[in-house]
């Protein structure tokens, strides 16, 4: 499956944005070349017509636009470049602006950054105020990739149901994690190379899956793809959709889209039968309660969990498709990218292979972990929250749409549907919070956790002002601790039975800054992994 996804899907875009890349075309420009190719050989009359209906769409689209933009309020520092990322022109905006709050606008996006002191002050920001489902929804047209439309019953279910549920299900989910790595790298003996972005994230696409779904469809390779295809088509729809001119976005965006939409009626098809029977199950067991409660065996019962909170005319097959398809797609790409990096450092820093085994080795028990939240993996938890430190999703945190009116302690006022976010990449390596912030230090939070007071600070899904990583406040990633499980499990199976070094032409590792402010793990990364037995 790995070689079938890198050939067809993820080399023709890499070979068709380096093709056209160097001819540094205008979002206008490229717009033309795609529409002229697409509209070659077309009959007049046909061309006539679809001339005529475009005028309309973008007439009333032009009017809708102009009621509709957001103007950028008075007294707005602006830092605008014309470039694909936003590393440069957040670093020059911390220096010109230091502590204030500024526009920074590349060639795609435009977000209003505030300095780390206005952390606080934003997580405190409630919901229908400024929205983080509301930036992701805007900044991936989630009309179209539905991104950033979970509801709060979803939202409550993997806050509370789904957290309480993994303790149980830790030995489960080691077996889950077990098949994965079989299925996916095997047991070589000898040095083997894995193209280590595709691997780490079909393993995490297999082991969450087998929770989610159960077992029969997360190791079914079609459901499996589906899942590992959603994030990178909406991602190829997004960016060809942003390189087009405004206007004509709405006529190109089920063009781009298409892929994902197809994509999504195969994962609706092999998902209906078994949320038919789960709804069964539950609307014919008379202790409801038993369902929903934590077990060891068998899969979690996300479905039960839904029904339970969904009112009955909303608890439909279609809205548990939809949930279904969206935790998929929030539980896997994140949790895929801290895995590569967590065993990208593990390759760069051998010896605290040896030092994380021990511990493993003190905690393990017949190679079983404990059924709790694994706080007792104090170093593993220092290791991975040092690698997201140094790795995490993208340069900002507490990204927000703003839904009102907001005024902050420093900055103007502020208009409904402006982005807002804060600097995250000033508080990763500030160096006033870390020693040494450019270097890898898998200890730095261990240490700081052994000081009075610091017990229950510093952990890997900690969220505070010195931990932007998972957001923060009512509107912080819901399933952090799901996340943090699914990657001690798999480290732990990792560090247990093989062994991993980056094979030294794909060295240093590139991370690509993105334009909406996320970082690219290097897909071009190559691995050497053995079998420890």
């Amino acid at each position: 499956m790995l070689s079938s996804i890198q050939t067809n899907i993820v080399e023709p875009f890499l070979v068709l944005r380096q093709t056209v890349a160097p001819l540094k075309l205008s979002r206008w420009q490229l717009t033309k070349l795609m529409v002229g190719t697409a509209l070659d050989g077309m009959p007049d009359g046909s061309l006539y017509f679809l001339l005529a209906a475009l005028a309309m769409i973008i007439t009333v689209f032009y009017l809708r636009y102009n009621n509709t933009r957001v103007q950028v309020p008075p007294g707005l520092a602006v830092v605008k470049r014309n470039h694909a990322h936003y590393l440069d022109i957040i670093k020059e905006g911390r220096e010109l602006y230091p502590g204030e709050p500024f526009l920074a606008v590349n060639n795609r996006h435009s977000f209003i950054i505030f300095p780390p002191k206005c952390f606080d002050e934003i997580k405190r920001l409630p919901e229908h105020t400024a929205s983080a489902k509301g930036f992701f929804h805007a900044t991936n047209y989630g009309h179209w990739s539905h991104i950033g439309t979970e509801t709060p019953e979803l939202i409550k279910s993997v806050i509370a149901d789904l957290t309480r549920s993994l303790p149980a299900r830790v030995l489960t989910r080691q077996e889950d994690c077990q098949m994965a790595f079989d299925e996916v790298i095997g047991h070589p003996h000898e040095w083997k190379e894995f193209p280590l972005m595709m691997t780490t994230f079909e393993i995490v696409t297999q082991i969450n899956a087998c929770s989610f779904v159960g077992r029969e469809l997360g190791t079914n390779r079609s459901w499996v793809r589906a899942v590992m295809m959603s994030p990178i088509f909406i991602h190829v729809a997004v960016t060809l959709l942003n390189a087009c001119p405004l206007i004509l976005r709405p006529f190109m965006a089920p063009i781009y889209f298409f892929p994902t939409i197809k994509n999504r009626w195969d994962m609706t098809r092999l998902l209906t039968p078994v949320l038919k029977a789960d709804m069964k199950d539950f609307y014919e067991a008379k202790d409801k309660k038993e369902i929903l409660r934590p077990r060891s065996e068998g899969k979690i019962p996300f479905t039960g969990f839904l029904l339970s909170r969904y009112q009955a005319a909303e608890a439909t097959v279609k809205q548990l498709v939809a949930d279904y398809i969206l935790i998929s797609f929030d539980s896997t790409p994140s949790t895929a990218s801290a895995l590569f990096h967590a065993l990208c450092e593990l390759a760069l820093h051998p010896e605290a292979a040896d030092i994380l085994r021990q511990e493993l080795d003190e905690v393990v028990v017949d190679g079983n972990l404990p059924g709790t939240h694994l706080q007792e993996l104090r170093k593993m938890d220092s290791f991975l929250r040092e690698s997201f430190r140094l790795h995490p999703i993208g340069i900002f945190t507490l990204q927000r749409r703003l839904e009102k009116p907001v005024k902050l302690s420093v900055g103007p006022t502020l208009p409904p549907g402006m982005i807002i976010a804060v600097d995250g990449q000033a508080i990763n390596r500030s160096p006033d919070l870390w020693p040494n912030p450019d270097s890898f230090d898998m200890d730095r939070f261990y240490r700081l956790r052994q000081k009075p007071g610091n017990e229950n600070r510093f952990h890997f899904l900690t969220t505070s002002s010195d931990s932007p990583g998972w957001g923060d406040g009512t509107q912080a990633c819901p399933g952090r601790f799901f996340a943090t499980n699914t990657l001690k499990i798999a480290l732990a199976h990792f560090l247990r039975n093989y062994d991993i070094e980056i094979k030294p032409e794909c060295l240093p590792l590139k991370h690509t800054p993105l334009s909406n402010g996320s970082w690219k793990p290097d897909d071009t990364a190559i691995a050497r992994i053995r079998s420890r037995s």
